[in-house]
């Protein structure tokens, strides 16, 4: 059987045809084989002359930039079966697993008083920090930089419409952090997704809520551990993380209601108080404030064994780093597992 290489170089021709034909991906082929941009395209045109008009780029530049791309069509197959999609207790094979909890322990004890220093900073536990650090790149040692973020960003702009209006966001907000911080655009890497650095930031998060916590001048999500930790707590401080705020239970519906089931429906769209679910049957143990907020959500924590969670603000603020449940899930348990930590 044909390797994926070989069978996207022998697509390209079929590709470029359907391009041309349907006006449907704005490509080229370039050298070698691989597959570019055309400029001329009316999406390309539009963006390149935005980025003159409001954000003064060259526009000899931007030409001779955007002429260098190299789009990977095989990325987009990746978006359309994320592990996210997964049933929980197969997503949490990946990540709470015995290696990264012995590596995350590991980062979390040497590098304790920058931990100490953010959390007292931003309020966000540091087992939670070290945790989205351990799953997202496990700590920037995982193989995450496979493709340039630029090359990730255009080939989503160009040939995934589903995502075209993020992504030409997205790839606005990158060459304007890479004009801010002197970054060559086709020198950083990244992941599948166009997300970058030890936590796997997109480039508007990057601007927002990146952080120079050792005072160095620059903002470095590579190499400066300080910067790293604190732009995460950062993050979901920016989305109303309560320090020692819970982050789920367990609960138990004691009879048949219409309204657990509107609100399971909804999920992370709708809270209620937790006075209200003691009215309609539901259990929460151990019982919190009856004022918190919460979300029913449902997951299989074992296989063919579903278990309705109540999630609190805390664990909506991680979905804002990662919109998957799952992800969210993931974190919170592999914090619970590192000193200090807690799951509820």
């Amino acid at each position: 059987m044909e390797d994926r290489r070989t069978f996207l170089k022998r697509s390209i021709p079929r590709l470029l045809v359907l391009a041309s034909v349907f006006s449907l991906r704005p490509v080229r082929e370039g050298s070698g084989g691989t597959l570019g941009i055309d400029l001329v395209e009316p999406r390309y045109v539009a963006l390149l002359k935005d980025l003159v008009d409001h954000y003064q780029f060259s526009e000899k530049d931007l030409r001779s930039l955007f002429g260098k791309v190299v789009l990977h069509p095989e990325i987009i197959d990746r978006f359309e079966r994320p592990a996210e999609a997964l049933p929980y207790f197969e997503y949490r094979r990946r990540f709470v697993q015995n290696n990264l909890i012995e590596m995350s322990r590991d980062y979390l004890r040497k590098n304790i008083d920058v931990f100490q220093s953010v959390e007292k900073s931003f309020g966000v536990e540091k087992e939670i920090i070290c945790s989205i650090l351990g799953i997202e790149s496990k700590f920037g040692q995982a193989g995450i930089q496979s493709f340039r973020v630029f090359d990730v960003l255009n080939t989503a702009f160009s040939t995934y419409p589903r995502r075209e209006s993020f992504y030409r966001a997205e790839l606005v907000e990158f060459l304007l952090l890479c004009r801010e911080e002197r970054m060559d655009p086709l020198s950083v890497n990244g992941s599948y997704a166009g997300a970058f650095g030890v936590p796997q930031f997109m480039p508007s998060s990057f601007r927002r809520y990146a952080v120079d916590f050792d005072r160095d001048g620059k903002k470095d999500l590579i190499h400066s551990t300080a910067d790293i930790v604190a732009s995460v707590a950062n993050y979901l401080r920016a989305f109303h993380w309560r320090h020692e705020g819970l982050l789920w239970r367990r609960a138990v519906l004691d009879r048949d209601n219409p309204e657990v089931k509107q609100l399971v429906g909804s999920g992370l769209r709708t809270s209620t108080p937790v006075s209200r679910l003691l009215g309609i049957g539901v259990r929460i143990d151990p019982l919190p404030e009856q004022t918190e907020e919460v979300s029913l959500l449902i997951f299989e924590l074992k296989q063919g064994e579903e278990s309705l969670l109540a999630v609190f603000e805390n664990f909506r603020a991680i979905t804002h780093y990662n919109r998957s449940v799952n992800y969210a899930l993931a974190v919170a348990e592999l914090a619970g597992l590192l000193p200090g930590g807690t799951v509820q």
